[in-house]
């Protein structure tokens, strides 16, 4: 009974979550309130509070979620034994790029992300929790591409700093002009060979490191 509990509470947990991002979607963060949520789910204010101390909570839960799913492969791009780092992170982008289109979470998790005008002390949350998370990535690609030197990969001359933010730079404006003109970018398969074109001139030793 108690095992059937559990997984009852789980399903409920989930429920929640699923109706928030449709509630987010239509209404915005700041004009959306946990009633409105568990209304959407089905359930009663009390299963929300349950669940999740307060709105800016269940966000990170979302965003969580989010993180999780490209945990694996963002660890396995970073690993100093992985034998094709540069291969690994064009997995881990072109997974991110498909996610973008086809699971409505992450699109809405980065429209939160990118939205000036749904502002309100729930999404700076998640906005200061994204900007960590996007540190602590910026210091993985040069991980990656630190890796990926030493595997002969890339030519022993080339900076990694430098290429760390070429690449940070460009995903990060990738992402940003699809959300506002997505009829001007197709990430999906776009997306995966701007990457590839990035690291064509990584292979070939660009940008070079400053002779000091």
């Amino acid at each position: 009974m108690a095992r059937k509990t559990k997984e009852e509470a789980l399903e409920t947990r989930r429920t929640i979550l699923d109706a928030a991002v449709q509630v987010f979607a239509r209404h915005g963060v700041a004009q959306t309130s946990l009633a409105d949520i568990a209304t959407e789910a089905g359930v009663t204010r009390g299963a929300i509070y349950w669940h999740f101390a307060n709105k800016a909570d269940l966000l990170n839960s979302l965003w969580e979620q989010v993180v999780q799913f490209y945990a694996p492969l963002t660890e396995a791009s970073e690993r100093h034994d992985e034998p094709d780092p540069l291969g690994k992170l064009q997995e881990l982008y072109s997974s991110f790029f498909a996610g973008m289109v086809d699971d409505p979470l992450q699109q809405q998790m980065f429209r939160i992300l990118f939205d000036e005008g749904d502002r309100s002390k729930d999404t700076e949350t998640i906005r200061q929790r994204h900007r960590l998370l996007r540190r602590e990535r910026y210091l993985g690609l040069q991980v990656v591409l630190g890796n990926a030197v030493k595997r002969g990969q890339i030519p022993s001359g080339f900076d990694v700093q430098l290429g760390t933010v070429t690449l940070f730079s460009i995903i990060h404006g990738l992402i940003a002009n699809w959300f506002m003109n997505p009829e001007l970018v197709d990430i999906r398969n776009q997306g995966p060979r701007v990457v590839q074109s990035i690291f064509q001139l990584f292979r070939a030793g660009l940008p070079v490191r400053e002779r000091g």
